[in-house]
């Protein structure tokens, strides 16, 4: 009677654990399945840095470049000014031109 009630009852509580954690087992490997493995997300991290590497590289090559290119102008061009002034110092001024005459 009251024993055999009693012991299903238990068993029946029991099951119904049991199909609760079975499903919650069965969510987890679902979620697990969406996620990426820990291989998978340091070759994607890697990929990321190594790729960023390279583009700053190329940058950094990019503005020397430039930059040795605007030292080459910026000497052509302060090579002119003084050929400007070295003109200018044999250039005779107004008064010193009417003087001539």
């Amino acid at each position: 009677g009251d024993s055999a009630d009693k012991h299903m009852k238990e068993l029946k509580a029991l099951k119904a654990a049991h199909d609760r954690h079975a499903g919650e087992v069965s969510q987890l490997k679902a979620g697990q399945e969406s996620h990426a493995s820990l291989p998978e997300r340091i070759n994607y991290l890697e990929q990321l840095l190594g790729d960023s590497a390279d583009k700053h590289a190329q940058e950094l090559q990019e503005l020397k470049e430039a930059h040795a290119k605007m030292a080459s102008a910026h000497g052509k061009h302060a090579k002119d000014l003084e050929g400007l002034k070295a003109l200018h110092a044999h250039h005779a001024t107004m008064g010193e031109r009417i003087d001539y005459l």
